[in-house]
């Protein structure tokens, strides 16, 4: 079975409490994979790690950069498509035809979509309705250390 362990500071680790929980199939409820359960405190310590990220390597990247990275987890969805369509299936219980013909092929078009907006209208700005009726503001801006902090 497999063993999903949580993703702190570029690292694949165990929750720090040592629990685990079943992911099972929605389709007939078999256990598909164990997952490490966050605690509190791991959660701090991946936003700490990511906060950390803004101050170094990621954090230095240019505009360019972050642009072709977004570009190739798109290629990679893309080059890898079936092994995503699979994975979701699994995970979801939607039919092949859904996942490859909208869900998986859009999820690469939003990361495109993500790279051009920043490429494109870095400081643009835009309403959007909510199901919620209150709305949302939506914006980017170039410096993304403004974000977290």
């Amino acid at each position: 079975m497999r063993q999903i362990d949580n993703f702190i500071n570029g690292v694949f680790v165990p929750g720090s409490a040592g629990q685990r929980f079943d992911k099972r199939s929605p389709v007939d409820n078999r256990v598909i994979a164990s997952i490490a359960e966050a605690t509190r405190g791991d959660v701090d310590q991946a936003v700490t790690a990511a906060r950390a990220a803004l101050h170094g390597e990621w954090g230095a990247l240019t505009q360019a950069q972050r642009v072709d990275l977004l570009y190739g987890v798109a290629d990679e969805i893309t080059r890898r498509f079936d092994d995503f369509v699979a994975a979701e299936m699994e995970d979801t219980g939607q039919p092949a035809h859904v996942m490859k013909h909208v869900f998986i092929p859009r999820g690469a078009a939003n990361f495109k979509i993500f790279a051009d907006v920043i490429k494109n209208v870095p400081t643009e700005s835009f309403h959007m309705d909510t199901p919620d009726g209150r709305g949302a503001l939506n914006y980017a801006t170039l410096n993304t250390t403004e974000i977290f902090q």
